[in-house]
């Protein structure tokens, strides 16, 4: 290594292992052949860096090149490499599964963008995004389901999501009876989060919300009925009032402010006919069922 070399803290990454133009590949079980051109098609895929000559790569006792993984759907990963051929709409989820362990950037986007796949990687992915820590909260919901399951032996589980914004409460209002009748008449005040909602809930500041939240999570919840869905769980969901006697639900935090009420939606979960699990191929929801 030069001086230059070493001053800028590179090493030697030239290839030091040499490779047939043609290869052959034991994919967990299934052998495939191509050339190593293909292989090496998109240099930053995982692909193209086993063999790249910088990395031992382990064979069978045939002398096949061996990858651990199921090589089911691995020729429409080597067709999309030779000719930029997809696969068929129906494989295109699991053939993208493939795409993102090998690392092929353009088969991914291009699947992601497909008529198939469109709705899930793009539509839904911009509508979990709008929620910040979506899938812990999903997982939150589950949790507080079964907690209602194991502690009070029901059937069914309730729990509700809520979205809450902070109200300051006006200084002026002390000095004005009028004032303070008027400001409260528009409330309806709880002292506690489980006087209102119960025991089994979750409560989502305003601002972890992108837009709106009486119009966003409408959305957002819709897509945690199909999440859901497609984890085996079977109930419903439904949006629930934010008023009370014609008043905004609240809930007291401090002299200063309190907790007004953005959001309500209501899932239910059927514990009972959670066994039927969904055809994996069933994706869409079309209804507030889960």
């Amino acid at each position: 290594m030069d001086e230059e070399a070493a001053s800028n803290g590179n090493t030697d990454t030239s290839p030091t292992i040499t490779f047939p133009s043609v290869v052959t590949l034991n994919v967990g079980g299934k052998h495939f052949a191509t050339r190593l051109s293909t292989i090496r098609r998109y240099p930053e895929s995982m692909l193209a860096v086993m063999f790249s000559g910088r990395h031992n790569v382990d064979t069978d006792p045939d002398g096949n090149y061996f990858i651990d993984r199921d090589g089911t759907h691995f020729h429409h990963i080597l067709n999309f490499l030779r000719h930029d051929d997809p696969p068929p709409a129906d494989l295109a989820e699991e053939v993208l599964k493939d795409a993102m362990y090998y690392g092929i950037d353009p088969l991914i986007d291009h699947l992601k963008s497909s008529p198939a796949l469109f709705t899930e990687y793009v539509v839904r992915e911009n509508l979990r995004s709008k929620l910040v820590k979506y899938f812990d909260i999903k997982d939150d919901i589950i949790n507080l389901a079964k907690d209602q399951v194991r502690q009070n032996g029901a059937i069914k589980s309730t729990v509700r999501l809520v979205v809450t914004k902070n109200q300051p409460i006006p200084r002026d209002l002390r000095f004005s009876k009028q004032v303070y009748k008027q400001f409260y008449r528009r409330f309806k005040t709880f002292d506690t989060f489980e006087e209102c909602l119960g025991k089994y809930f979750i409560q989502v500041p305003a601002d972890k919300v992108k837009g709106q939240p009486d119009l966003v999570m409408n959305e957002v919840s819709n897509c945690i009925l199909f999440d859901l869905k497609r984890d085996g769980y079977s109930g419903n969901c439904r949006p629930e009032s934010i008023h009370e006697d014609n008043k905004t639900k609240t809930v007291t935090w401090c002299d200063d402010q309190f907790h007004v009420f953005a959001s309500i939606h209501i899932f239910t979960f059927n514990w009972l006919e959670s066994d039927k699990v969904p055809s994996p191929n069933h994706h869409r929801l079309h209804s507030a069922d889960f």
